[in-house]
């Protein structure tokens, strides 16, 4: 069963399970970003055994302000893996998006293959080194995450994180991917008129874009 879930403490063992970030970091994880985020989990026999979280980010999109949501935590618990649990995740995510409306997703691979058949493709590189200076990005770029208060909070928790060297584990030569997920929405975004995804993912792709969040 595929279910959007509300208790998200409950995910927490398969996220250490999966990923190698440090204790303070998952403890900020859950503290701080699961306040808002959204987190649709495979069940067998009431327990989980596969999720992803939607993180969610306003995004100026050529002057555009849209909805999107960066897709972290994609894991499947081990003696569950290669039995579909997370293309039925997949499947179940982008049917909820297309009915909001949102535009596309992002999303930073360990590996663009795993992600590539699902339609994702690499729009830029990530950027390591982040800008602090906002209005300089805004100056800079077509295509840009939004800064408000409670993002600018988080921003400087994950630097002290970093800092400390406890911040996210991040893959080498990392990059961002998306994925359209309403055509429709995101012509009306952008004031264009394609009729194919992959079209719409080459204009994307051709834009100034500025990604430097980790989660």
């Amino acid at each position: 069963m595929i279910i959007e879930l509300t208790d998200k403490e409950k995910t927490r063992p398969l996220y250490e399970e999966a990923f190698d970030d440090p204790k303070v970091f998952v403890d900020y994880y859950y503290e701080e970003k699961c306040l808002d985020n959204r987190i649709i989990v495979s069940l067998e026999d009431g327990k989980i055994v596969s999720m992803l979280h939607l993180n969610p980010y306003k995004m100026n999109m050529c002057r555009s302000v849209v909805q999107s949501y960066y897709i972290v935590a994609v894991a499947t618990t081990e003696n569950e893996r290669h039995k579909g649990h997370m293309s039925r995740v997949f499947e179940k995510t982008f049917e909820l998006l297309q009915k909001e409306h949102i535009p596309f997703v992002f999303l930073l691979p360990v590996d663009e293959s795993i992600y590539s058949w699902m339609g994702f493709e690499k729009i830029c590189d990530f950027s390591e080194e982040k800008e602090t200076d906002y209005n300089r990005i805004k100056s800079q770029n077509d295509v840009y995450c939004i800064r408000d208060e409670a993002y600018l909070r988080r921003m400087k928790r994950e630097d002290e994180l970093r800092k400390l060297g406890s911040g996210e584990v991040l893959p080498d030569n990392p990059v961002i991917m998306a994925k359209i997920t309403d055509l429709e929405a995101f012509n009306k975004a952008a004031g264009t008129d394609f009729t194919d995804e992959k079209n719409a993912l080459s204009w994307l792709r051709e834009k100034k874009i500025y990604i430097c969040e980790e989660v």
